[in-house]
């Protein structure tokens, strides 16, 4: 199949002084306003704009762009015709004067052309930090002052961990000023893996229930666990995609790298009856293909399921030989409303069995490496060993492939019983790296081309990724679209910089968050600045201040409380939720239908444990705008309503915080001066100011007149002060 012209845009002749840059400045305002009628689906004899070559093409005596006389090319004189203008006056786009000038400039200068940004391998960026090339976009006006210990404490904690640092290590920073070893410290602990898991668990769409029809039950937490243990153990990052995608098919896989390809099976699924099973093995392979272009290469892939991207270079047959790859997985296509969705494994059940597990594995290997003495009475022991601890593993899903592989063929308009000519074979995109010549074409072949150094996306679209949980902003804000419909990145040059030194570093996840929390760019007071106007802190002038997420605010509070249960791993529990709200959306069929809250201190679990069910989250995780998960989220929206706040101070779990908080600093300090203080250490690392003092007493009094007993004015002022801009902002 012939590839589409702007798979290539190639740079054309240079005619004249030099221009715009096509990338950044005019590729953007082309694919904006142009390509939906003068790109891929451009009728023959139209003009086209999506290629250099169609731009400059002889529609019968005029073009686009001439090449030999700039100023009489059609695009010239149609943007600037009043009479008959393009865009028609009619276009819901319209170009401003200052888009006009910039293609005049453009086409002026000789109509060059060249590849769109995110298409082109990120280069070496000589003397390349963060702070540096920061700092080179501030136009002389510098950093920030740099906040202060109590507040910084804080802030690279709740990024790090999702939670407040402790006392001790409160105490130990702000006497010592020691950042790096205060850094050090929250990376070390499990925490930090809970709270990254995070992240990527909404990436992957991960649900407890299988999302669609009646949504039951599924065995696949130890999958949610794993993730946990792989950026708990600084699993460098290559290897955490590529178990993923293909551990199954690596030599003599472990546990750990089976249980990673659960990645491969977090589609939602459904045994509705009436359902055809070939169009559910086609919609599993769109999801798993969509969910790929999403999360590893930051691309909107979904256009090209039924018919040449308009806006990308992703041709429809490329499309599918990308899906071939994902296609050949043994599961049914229907899955039978089971927990057990074949195929399946027996994996540790929770964080310490984990640990347990990896801890035989170490003796089985020393055993290995020693090789004598009493090797076979040993031996002996660690298979009872590893029996015991086999009976405790639970159901997990996995991938597994074919023996034959599946055909796959190109479906017109996306339709599964609309195949058109013959099987394609496995492949990638043409505007990407090749695929590499040893690679077997399969699964771990497709992670071999992802995790490649010559793949220009992946990094990028990782780093940036990375870059927005620390800072609330990606350095490109469209995180799922690096594509020409995609926000231009605000610091190219430190993306790119980012980008090579995570591949260098052995992609050394770790290494990455330490050296963004390290900087000044991150240490900067978060304050908006009288002699910056930048709104959106674009330049990165000052520091990062946004609305913590749904879990954040739970476990936060949970953790001032000291209801916290540390327990890791296992099944999702249930906290408190209104009654009712699973029977309203689900089938009369479903084993998800009733809702139990657990009794004991699971309820008091981090967030991360929710139990998700994809068709109805818990309810206070979709109030504070977490995801259904029913599809891939790279970027939670952030809302601001009225009935957020009631919540804070209504819903059940947060009534028991606010005893919880109430409770220890009845217990614990002396006076009710002493008490605000405490109360402020624990939400905002620091004492509160005369101001907050002299307002939460005020409210204290104002309880107590009102016959309130001590610890109910005391857990009204808590549950006030949990649900503040000073608990629920970063800053």
């Amino acid at each position: 199949m012939r590839k589409i012209a702007i798979a290539c845009l190639l740079v054309g002749p240079i005619l004249s002084e030099e221009g715009p840059d096509f990338s950044t400045e005019i590729l953007p305002i082309l694919s904006n306003k142009c390509f939906a009628c003068h790109g891929p689906d451009a009728k023959k004899d139209e003009v086209r704009l999506d290629s250099y070559e169609g731009a400059t093409e002889d529609l019968g005596g005029y073009s686009a762009i001439d090449s030999e006389k700039p100023e009489n090319g059609e695009l010239l004189m149609r943007i600037h015709d009043e009479k008959d203008p393009m865009p028609p006056e009619d276009a819901e786009k319209q170009l401003t004067k200052a888009e006009r000038a910039l293609l005049s400039r453009w086409v002026k200068s000789g109509g060059k052309y060249a590849e769109h940004w995110a298409f082109v391998k990120p280069g070496i960026v000589e003397g390349g930090s963060i702070d540096r090339l920061v700092e080179a976009k501030l136009n002389g006006k510098g950093f920030a002052p740099e906040a202060d210990r109590h507040t910084l404490a804080r802030r690279v904690a709740m990024v790090l961990t999702g939670l407040p640092p402790e006392k001790g290590q409160l105490e130990a920073y702000v006497g010592s000023g020691d950042f790096e070893e205060l850094v050090d410290q929250l990376l070390g602990s499990e925490r930090f893996g809970e709270h990254q898991a995070r992240y990527w668990l909404d990436a992957v769409r991960y649900g407890d229930t299988h999302g669609l029809h009646l949504d039951n039950k599924r065995g696949i937490y130890p999958y949610r666990d794993w993730v946990v243990k792989a950026f708990n153990e600084n699993l460098p990052f290559d290897d955490f995609i590529t178990w993923q995608l293909a551990g199954d098919l690596l030599e003599n896989p472990t546990v750990a790298q089976r249980v990673a390809t659960g990645y491969v099976r977090m589609n939602v699924s459904t045994a509705e009856g009436g359902a055809i099973p070939a169009e559910f093995q086609a919609k599993n392979s769109f999801d798993r293909t969509e969910n790929f272009g999403t999360i590893f290469l930051g691309m909107t892939l979904n256009c090209a399921r039924c018919h040449t991207h308009k806006y990308d270079p992703i041709v429809h047959e490329e499309y599918y030989q990308l899906m071939a790859f994902f296609n050949s997985t043994s599961e049914s296509p229907m899955d039978g409303n089971k927990y057990e969705y074949k195929p399946v494994m027996k994996a540790p059940a929770n964080a310490a069995a984990w640990k347990q597990w990896d801890a035989y594995v170490k003796k089985r290997e020393a055993l290995k490496a020693r090789g004598e003495g009493d090797f076979a009475e040993v031996a002996k022991k660690l298979d009872e060993e590893k029996a015991n601890l086999e009976k405790a593993f639970t159901t997990t899903l996995v991938a597994e492939e074919l023996k034959k592989k599946r055909e796959t063929k190109v479906l017109r308009r996306g339709e599964y019983n609309e195949p058109m000519g013959e099987p394609v074979s496995r492949g990638v995109f043409e505007v990407l790296n090749p695929f590499p010549k040893d690679a077997p074409k399969n699964r771990l072949g497709l992670a071999q081309w992802t995790t490649s150094r010559e793949n220009p996306l992946v990094a990028r679209v990782l780093v940036n990724r990375f870059w927005q949980s620390v800072f609330g902003a990606g350095l490109v804000r469209s995180p799922e679209d690096f594509g020409l419909q995609g926000r231009q990145p605000t610091h190219p040059k430190l993306l790119d910089w980012l980008a090579v030194d995570f591949q260098e570093s052995g992609w050394d996840y770790k290494g990455l968050m330490k050296m963004m929390v390290m900087s000044k760019t991150f240490r900067q007071d978060s304050v908006r600045r009288a002699d910056l106007q930048d709104l959106e802190n674009l330049l990165l002038g000052r520091g990062p201040s946004y609305r913590l997420d749904a879990e954040v605010i739970r476990d936060l509070g949970l953790w001032a409380g000291g209801l916290l249960d540390p327990t890791m791993g296992g099944e999702g529990v249930k906290p408190f939720q209104p009654g009712g709200m699973w029977a309203a959306l689900s089938h009369p069929g479903s084993n998800t239908k009733k809702y139990v809250a657990d009794k004991d201190q699971r309820v008091f679990r981090r967030s991360l444990y929710v139990y998700w069910k994809r068709t109805s989250p818990h309810p206070m995780m979709t109030l504070f705008d977490a995801p259904s998960r029913e599809v891939s989220c790279v970027r939670r929206t952030s809302g601001n309503t009225p009935l957020q706040s009631l919540a804070l101070f209504n819903e059940p779990q947060r009534v028991a915080m606010a005893q919880g908080v109430a409770s220890r600093l009845l217990s614990e300090k002396k006076n009710d001066a002493e008490r605000v203080n405490q109360l402020f250490q624990w939400i905002a690392c620091r004492d509160a100011s005369e101001h907050e003092r002299m307002v939460c007493l005020e409210l204290l009094k104002q309880a107590k007149d009102a016959k309130h007993d001590e610890k109910s004015a005391w857990s009204q002022l808590a549950g006030t002060v949990l649900a503040s801009d000073t608990t629920i902002l970063l800053y």
